[in-house]
């Protein structure tokens, strides 16, 4: 039996929906509400004491780390398989989602400084320190301050948008061989970003590759038209949060496209 603690919109449990949804494994769903905190409840903390999602839970076995549990999807149930059958074909798709792993950071950045911090501000000091307080990783901790503080303009974020700019350039290159990253077969390194760019879509930032990318702008057209972007990604958000990001998000994108194209010029 599989089980998937998840959240509805974090980007980290919709990459493995996708890959569940590709493989078609069913799955019981036990969703946390994390604006709730629920993710630091003492149960929870036992499965995952980092107080994120997802974490996998297969007959009894605990996987957490959404890469590390897509691989091991991918290996437990070999039918429809999302990765070559020959060992350097396994490197490739490796080393791509070793670098979805090094933005993912950067999804948070953009979604903290631009969401997050939207809702933060409207709580008092005391609130938005019992909120960090909560956060056992210190510097994970720090960061959020900076960002609560700093917004946009922090450093943060223009670290974050020279990485975008490299990952996107990196991918308009491999793109050049094929429809998918590694050539023809839709794989891990695939399945890994949907759920960023849908994001980074939910912030109003689709500029970000459309203007720049045209090789990643018809990779994630041709992403959006699988059963599994709109089973596990698009039906999951809740209608409320498309609004949200949209009105919070759209008068901040000429403040980000500007330094997005600041970026680009640096790499």
């Amino acid at each position: 039996m599989l089980t998937l603690y998840h959240g509805d919109t974090a980007v980290c449990a919709a990459k493995v929906r996708v890959v569940l949804w590709e493989k078609e494994l069913a799955f019981e769903g036990k969703l946390l509400h994390l604006h709730k905190g629920e993710q630091f409840d003492p149960a929870y903390l036992k499965l995952n004491p980092n107080a994120v999602v997802p974490t996998l839970v297969h007959d009894g076995v605990v996987v957490t780390e959404s890469t590390v549990i897509n691989e091991y999807l991918d290996e437990a149930f070999p039918a429809r398989p999302l990765r070559p059958a020959d060992p350097y074909g396994h490197a490739r798709v490796r080393l791509w989602t070793k670098k979805e792993d090094s933005i993912h950071d950067a999804i948070n950045t953009m979604t903290a400084s631009i969401i997050f911090r939207h809702d933060l501000l409207q709580k008092t000091p005391a609130e938005r320190e019992a909120r960090y307080s909560k956060m056992p990783d210190p510097a994970k901790r720090e960061k959020w301050r900076r960002m609560m503080e700093e917004g946009l303009d922090s450093s943060i974020v223009e670290e974050a948008l020279v990485r975008f700019g490299r990952h996107f350039r990196d991918m308009e290159k491999s793109l050049g061989n094929g429809p998918w990253l590694t050539g023809e077969q839709f794989t891990l390194a695939d399945a890994g970003l949907l759920s960023f760019f849908f994001r980074l879509e939910m912030l109003e930032c689709t500029g970000l590759w459309r203007d720049h990318f045209p090789r990643v702008t018809d990779w994630y057209a041709r992403s959006k038209e699988r059963p599994s972007f709109r089973q596990a990604i698009i039906a999951m958000i809740p209608e409320a949060a498309f609004e949200k990001y949209k009105d919070v998000s759209s008068p901040l994108w000429p403040k980000v496209d500007a330094a997005f194209k600041k970026a680009l010029a640096s790499i």
